[in-house]
């Protein structure tokens, strides 16, 4: 079971929130987006498009950006994948650290080679996870995200879901999460917890207009 142990707005997101005007995050009162501290007991493990178990302990010394979304939705996560290649554009060197997944809240559909390419549309960075509806329900449930299915016809459906970001720092103890945002709100969030956590962020060039 997670834990939320804090909830505080971060200075460096006192922005407008783009995913207001889109439709995509979660705002947060005064046009901020909220921080929400999140411990967890025990690694995430999911299914990558080979259909090799993986781990959140399985990328050492990464920070892990993490969003749920699924393949066959109309524009919200494509929206959503595309900040965030731009947000990790923003950091530059310093996206050497971070290791974007997206796990679907699709697992009947979203598996294999339209995964892969799915994912790799919008950056080969970024790594697509499914698993069993166990699976999936257990790291959405971790890091406090919801979906449900919603019928749209006799044989389709859409998903609703939550599209706040998550953030799972190194130790694997940790995890942060935020409401979508401006790719350079995504960035300086990042930035944020890069060096809080002691990332050698000596090599990023733009290094004070994240601080």
């Amino acid at each position: 079971m997670q834990a939320i142990l804090s909830i505080r707005p971060r200075p460096l997101l006192g922005v407008a929130i783009w995913a207001l005007a889109i439709g995509l995050g979660l705002g947060a009162a005064g046009g901020q987006a909220a921080e929400r501290r999140i411990a967890l007991d025990h690694p995430i493990a999911l299914v990558d498009p080979d259909g090799k178990t993986v781990s959140t302990d399985g990328f050492s010394g990464k920070w892990l950006l993490i969003y749920f979304g699924y393949t066959h939705c109309a524009d919200q996560c494509p929206t959503a994948l595309s900040t965030i290649v731009e947000a990790l554009d923003e950091l530059g060197p310093a996206a050497e650290f971070v290791q974007p997944l997206f796990v679907t809240v699709d697992p009947e559909r979203d598996r294999g080679p339209a995964l892969r390419a799915f994912t790799e549309a919008f950056d080969k960075r970024i790594l697509g996870l499914t698993g069993t509806p166990e699976q999936v329900a257990a790291a959405a449930d971790a890091l406090g995200i919801e979906y449900k299915k919603v019928l749209a016809g006799s044989d389709d459906y859409v998903i609703d879901h939550s599209t706040a970001l998550s953030v799972i720092e190194p130790d694997r103890h940790g995890a942060v999460s935020f409401a979508m945002a401006e790719p350079y709100a995504i960035a300086s969030e990042l930035f944020g917890l890069l060096a809080e956590g002691g990332a050698s962020l000596d090599r990023v060039g733009n290094v004070k207009a994240y601080r």
